[in-house]
């Protein structure tokens, strides 16, 4: 099988959360997906959620030892397999099903190598959002907009959980930094 996107899923320590986390993105509108999760040494019953999980689209690795969240992303980037790679942290979601269908639309419209779209902002404990990310940043984009280097720093858009083309990340070699913590 060879997926459209290839969501990979760094987890650490998320039995509460990572259930839901999976589901989000097996439940889009977008089924030709691909769930990476990479279990970062939990020492919880993570794992044992993840396995419970029975579809075939969600593959399991298990790092020996807590390795840090980019590694974890690292491995579950070179287990891809899909034309996109999205990314989501275990104790996040997906809250539009449509999400990951709208991305690579848009993608494959532009010839993009990467899209983004807005962050809900939700509290601990809560399942609504209260805001979204762009909205506290106060910027208003409304229609798909292109954005420069300066612009992503000056708005500390570094959450943003992009599409990117894994030919794209494959062909410059990208890959977390393994000495800086990245959430």
């Amino acid at each position: 099988m060879t997926p459209l996107v290839s969501v990979i899923m760094p987890a650490f320590n998320t039995e509460r959360w990572i259930r839901q986390a999976i589901e989000s993105v097996l439940n889009q509108t977008l089924t030709d997906v691909e769930v990476l999760v990479v279990d970062d040494g939990s020492t919880d019953n993570t794992v044992d959620v993840v396995r419970g999980i029975r579809d075939e689209r969600v593959r399991l690795f298990c790092q020996p030892r807590n390795c840090g969240v980019s590694a974890a992303r690292n491995r579950a980037l070179d287990e891809a397999r899909g034309r996109w790679v999205a990314i989501l942290d275990s104790d996040d979601w997906f809250a539009r099903r449509d999400r990951l269908a709208s991305l690579v639309a848009l993608g494959e419209e532009h010839n993009a190598d990467m899209v983004a779209d807005d962050l809900y902002l939700v509290e601990d404990d809560k399942d609504y959002a209260w805001t979204t990310m762009l909205f506290e940043k106060k910027l208003r984009f409304e229609k798909p907009k292109w954005v420069d280097l300066l612009t992503f720093v000056q708005y500390d858009l570094g959450p943003i959980k992009p599409l990117i083309r894994v030919d794209f990340v494959r062909r410059h070699a990208l890959r977390y930094n393994e000495k800086f913590a990245f959430h």
